[in-house]
């Protein structure tokens, strides 16, 4: 009988090196696309939720009795609230904002401007009420800006 050597079989620590720097060259571009689409994912969804919560305002603003729409800033807008008489109904701009609390936390500035208008054919009065809502997100330079306008008459 002959005896044979047993070769050893495996790979080297410098060979699995090599390959995790290969694998690491390869995986950065994807992990970069990844986190660049994740970004422009939020960017969405913050305007998204943006434009909502000022035709949320908009709304709001239809519902009061037209002689309480007026303008107001951030300061104010936590304090709008309407009830009816009985006080069994009530509406609070705070609670309307509760589906944005992430935009919430990013937001820079609203304010809300109102021009009065009558016509001269008839004796309706209006409102124009123009929204601008001012964001900004961590990871960017720029602020975002929303502005939406509506129409509020006297009933």
């Amino acid at each position: 009988m002959i005896k044979t050597k047993a070769k050893n079989t495996g790979f080297t620590i410098v060979e699995i090196c090599v390959v995790c720097v290969i694998l690491m060259v390869l995986l950065i571009p994807v992990f970069t696309l990844m986190s660049q689409g994740s970004s422009g994912t939020i960017h969405n969804r913050n305007e998204i939720l943006a434009r909502e919560y000022v035709a949320n305002i908009i709304a709001f603003c239809n519902i009061i009795h037209y002689n309480h729409v007026k303008e107001f800033n951030l300061d104010e807008l936590n304090k709008l609230c309407l009830e009816n008489e009985s006080k069994d109904f009530k509406i609070d701009l705070n609670d309307l904002g509760k589906n944005f609390e992430g935009l919430r936390q990013l937001i820079k500035d609203i304010k809300v401007k109102v021009k009065e208008f009558q016509s001269n054919n008839s004796n309706y009065k209006y409102k124009i009420v123009t929204v601008t809502l001012e964001w900004k997100e961590p990871d960017k330079k720029n602020s975002n800006k929303v502005i939406m306008s509506g129409m509020v008459t006297e009933r």
